[in-house]
């Protein structure tokens, strides 16, 4: 059994993957905020399936210690530690304003980085464990109408890619999780710019990429979002030292593609690693 952090556990991947790791026997805390107003009966539903509930908000830094401290406390430990929480915003680029790009940036970036600096004291004291982060393809190929959600995945592809490095020698982990495009609620809830002024010159196109969001959302077509969640509970249940840097998923009709790209951009990022001087046993 292993003792487990989830962010972001109230819908989409950290709920399904929280329920996952619950049913497998692990001791799952779900990192859930407003667990007394609006989440109430998310937080309810989710103890029912054995998992206990904390309170964790990544944009607080005194939060995301709480939390933490509140795992040890009851485990006396902390395996593994889930980064899902974010967020998706969608528009041009131009009609962000810089306080809504400032947002954007703490809830994806700042949050894993806060969670992060809660757990790490209690992994290197403890000599193993891992950061598991909710990446995405977006952290390599910037779309149209999404290239803030993108800027901020690579953010973080680039902080758990220097985790790696800095960490190995403390025996603790960090891996990453690239999903493709999923049939979630993030989609639904996805930020959106306020300036509608700078919006309605792109009209045409972005209303045509919104619809094509909304009609994949609605089928079957991106795939099953518990093959995510699946990835999550292997990478957890793995023997410490033996997880993959990376791990893609994506539906079949995309899996070969994506993950040639990968196994490529891996190799490249360990040259330039190698030849830059790092171990290579960090690498």
């Amino acid at each position: 059994m292993r003792t487990v952090l989830v962010t972001g556990a109230s819908t989409g991947f950290g709920r399904v993957t929280a329920e996952a790791l619950a049913q497998r026997g692990h001791h799952v805390f779900a990192g859930v905020r407003d667990v007394g107003g609006r989440n109430e009966k998310v937080a309810a539903e989710l103890r029912s399936g054995g998992v206990t509930v904390v309170e964790l908000d990544v944009l607080d830094q005194a939060s995301a210690d709480a939390a933490v401290a509140a795992v040890v406390e009851a485990d006396g430990r902390l395996d593994a530690v889930i980064n899902n929480a974010g967020r998706m915003f969608a528009g041009p680029v131009e009609a962000f304003t810089a306080a809504e790009i400032q947002t954007i940036l703490d809830v994806n970036v700042l949050g894993p980085a806060r969670v992060a600096r809660a757990a790490l004291p209690v992994l290197r004291r403890q000599g193993r464990g891992v950061l598991i982060q909710n990446g995405s393809l977006a952290g390599w190929v910037a779309m149209p109408y999404t290239g803030l959600y993108a800027a901020s995945k690579a953010a973080v592809k680039a902080l758990v890619e220097t985790w790696h490095h800095e960490l190995a020698p403390f025996g603790v982990e960090s891996v990453t999780v690239d999903a493709a495009p999923y049939p979630t609620n993030i989609g639904a809830n996805a930020g959106s710019p306020s300036e509608l002024d700078r919006v309605a010159p792109y009209g045409t196109n972005f209303n045509g990429f919104l619809s094509d969001v909304m009609r994949r959302a609605r089928s079957s077509e991106p795939g099953d979002p518990r093959e995510v969640a699946d990835a999550f509970v292997r990478l957890v249940e793995m023997p410490d030292g033996t997880r993959p840097r990376r791990t893609i998923v994506a539906p079949v009709s995309e899996r070969d593609a994506v993950t040639a790209a990968a196994t490529a951009a891996d190799a490249a990022t360990g040259a330039v690693a190698t030849g830059m001087g790092v171990d290579s046993h960090l690498v």
